[in-house]
């Protein structure tokens, strides 16, 4: 029987960090990692605010039908596969992905919980809490960096869509937690040794 980690939290909390971590951490051929942010709807399929700006921090952003479907056929030990999500880089060809099942699944997501269906299938469901300055840094940085965007975007992406979505979509996923991480100044080591050596046991044959 397979064993199944879900981890959420605010956009730039951790997720994608911790998820990185334990898959440096873990085995490859004993765990599938997985992230939601794959199976954001294509552009023109986005809800839009009052204002025209596409809002991709909204749950119907998330092609949820398609990710549970994906989950479901994983837990019937089958192979899915999952176009890239390239966060709309014109310049970047999107591969095409593939997730083998395995012992252990571990996925991460901002709305991962959001969900009933697909929050029930996670043995273990860990919500990673960060103070909002730093989430605002993070993402600021990493939307600058990685993704091309100016700051005066992020900026009012941030507090438009970014902060209103968590506050009223995101947060209160943590009542589902089994698992709550502070993760205090970008620091998620203590999470990281617990969640490996419990990963360990979690995925042993015996």
């Amino acid at each position: 029987m397979a064993y199944w980690v879900g981890i959420t939290g605010g956009s730039a909390s951790g997720k994608t960090f911790l998820l990185e971590a334990l898959a440096r951490a873990l085995p490859s051929d004993k765990v599938t990692f997985l992230s939601t942010d794959h199976y954001y709807k294509d552009i023109a399929e986005q809800p839009r605010g009052p204002d025209g700006r596409v809002n991709f921090d909204l749950p119907d952003a998330i092609d949820s039908d398609k990710l549970y479907r994906d989950l479901l056929a994983l837990r019937r030990g089958e192979t899915v596969y999952q176009r890239e999500y390239t966060f709309n880089r014109p310049g970047i060809a999107p591969r095409q992905l593939i997730f083998h099942p395995a012992p252990l699944l571990v996925a991460e997501g901002l709305f991962l919980f959001y969900w009933p269906q697909i929050r029930e299938l996670f043995d273990l469901r860990v919500f990673i809490e960060a103070d909002e300055p730093y989430r605002f840094i993070y993402r600021l940085r990493r939307d600058q960096t990685e993704r091309g965007y100016p700051s005066e975007t992020i900026i009012h992406q941030y507090l438009t869509q970014v902060l209103p979505a968590y506050r009223q979509f995101v947060a209160p996923l943590r009542i589902h937690a089994h698992l709550v991480v502070q993760n205090h100044y970008g620091d998620l080591s203590p999470a990281i040794r617990v969640l490996v050596d419990h990963l360990r046991i979690a995925g042993r044959d015996d």
